[in-house]
């Protein structure tokens, strides 16, 4: 090509783009980042975006999530009564917090058994397993990973069971997360047996044409015979995860829930599943809303599906609605920490108007560039005391969130871009003192393996490293 037909061309792609770009309704940090980065190298830069720029899920995919969620409002009058119950006996600040997530996606708050908190990677496991093993009905599981490794195999042989006996069997791992097992023995093996395997979002090069390649079902999610369920940042691998030896066992935190609230979850369970291609011959038997075993005083759950099809960010939004709430402490734990400017805003104000906040994040992560960016951030949190600990034990995996005594966040979303906005993420907010005090006292113990920075010795880290951060920060909008 001439020298003057390449420098039309690349004009023409950047002015194109530039107009696509601005279009579109994305955030404006990054509508710049992209612009900067087509400007600099159009073709690359249009390609990527084609790519990874926008939220596109597919149509046929999308016309059958939308048709199962129809089915599902459809059944929302049986919660009336259950919502009404919650409303009946929470606080104000709980009831509006509630009316927000409810009205950015969340179900209604709905009563359940007192939620279970597992930490320890080997008793997840075994409860899990046991569960399948009593199951008579379903198993439905979904994972971003699930390795083929002693957890996955006993979870994978527990499976193997139920479907022998006759128990339906469902099974979605994400496409990226978990390709290994979607090419491994292990994964043909339990399909011989009945157990019936999707992948969620796959990456191939016809799909790229119709979808964003790199949009992920991040959530961890068990429910077994629609009464119990798991949720939390556990998946079906074993702490110490191949390849990522160095940064020590993965520390998570999920918890089991009974009760009504579970059908909530079968929701998303059964709009994922049918989203990405599998056949559910009999959706309204999971659907239903089971009018026995509804228990009025049992403990207010409310879960928080997010995803690229949300609007806004529900999950920032919740956050900063639930710091806003406070009246003493805010503790978080995050592997990832890559905030946006309402996450900052409200942290802060939480902190300059005497709130005690405590971040917990790992000391080294999995991830260099997002944590270099997330580090961009913590000059501005201890200026107006914030206190962040970094910790030291292994790679902190858990999501979670404490709000005072009476309300609790646990779930799968890292506290960064992706999760806010891109990732199919799922949390569940208990509203509840018993099961904060449990959280509470987790929190303790991973701060009792943490280094606390201090101001001046964040002050004093090498220009260098505060460069590396300050241009990692700019990227955050592309992470």
């Amino acid at each position: 090509m001439q020298p003057h037909y390449w420098f039309l061309a690349e004009w023409s792609i950047r002015i194109g783009m530039a107009a696509i770009v601005v279009m579109r309704r994305r955030t404006p940090s990054a509508a710049l980042a992209w612009l900067v980065v087509i400007s600099f190298v159009p073709v690359v830069g249009a390609a990527a975006y084609l790519l990874i720029g926008e939220n596109r899920l597919g149509s046929t995919r999308s016309r059958a999530y939308r048709a199962v969620v129809a089915r599902i409002r459809a059944a929302e009058g049986d919660r009336r009564r259950l919502r009404a119950a919650f409303h009946a006996d929470r606080p104000e600040h709980h009831l509006a917090l509630a009316r927000l997530a409810e009205a950015l996606g969340a179900g209604s708050a709905m009563s359940g058994g007192a939620p279970q908190l597992l930490t320890d990677a080997a008793a997840f496991g075994r409860v899990l397993v046991a569960d399948i093993d009593a199951a008579r009905h379903h198993c439905h599981l979904l994972y971003f990973i699930f390795l083929a490794d002693d957890h996955g195999v006993a979870v994978a042989q527990a499976l193997t069971r139920a479907a022998q006996r006759g128990v339906a069997c469902r099974l979605l791992v994400d496409g990226v997360g978990s390709r290994d097992f979607l090419a491994s023995a292990l994964r043909r093996e339990i399909e011989q047996q009945g157990v019936v395997v999707v992948a969620a979002l796959p990456v191939n090069v016809l799909r790229a044409t119709v979808a964003r390649l790199d949009l992920r079902n991040h959530r961890k999610l068990a429910i077994v015979d629609g009464g119990v369920a798991y949720v939390g940042s556990h998946n079906v691998a074993n702490p110490v995860y191949p390849h990522k030896a160095r940064f020590g066992a993965w520390v998570d935190a999920s918890a089991r829930l009974t009760g009504p609230v579970v059908n909530l979850l079968q929701e998303v369970f059964t709009q994922d599943w049918v989203f990405n291609g599998g056949e559910l011959a009999e959706p309204d038997a999971f659907l239903a809303v089971a009018a026995e075993g509804i228990e009025q005083g049992g403990v207010p759950v409310q879960v928080l599906p997010t995803g690229p099809a949300s609007k806004g960010g529900p999950l920032v939004d919740v956050l900063a609605q639930a710091i806003a709430t406070a009246r003493r402490k805010v503790v978080l734990t995050t592997p990832y920490f890559v905030p946006n400017e309402a996450l900052l805003t409200s942290l802060r104000s939480a902190a300059l108007r005497g709130i005690e906040i405590e971040l917990i994040v790992p000391r080294r992560s999995d991830h260099a560039v997002a944590q270099a960016a997330g580090r961009s951030h913590y000059g501005f949190l201890l200026d107006v005391g914030v206190a962040i600990h970094e910790y030291e034990g292994g790679l902190l995996h858990a999501k979670t969130l404490t709000v005072d005594d009476d309300l609790a966040m646990i779930g799968s979303a890292n506290l960064d871009l992706r999760s806010f906005l891109l990732n199919f993420e799922l949390a569940v907010l208990v509203y509840d003192r018993d099961f904060t005090a449990q959280m509470q006292a987790l929190h303790r113990g991973y701060l009792t393996r943490c280094r606390r920075l201090s101001v001046d010795g964040w002050r004093r880290r090498g220009r260098l490293r505060q460069a590396g951060d300050n241009v990692a920060q700019l990227l955050s909008p592309l992470l």
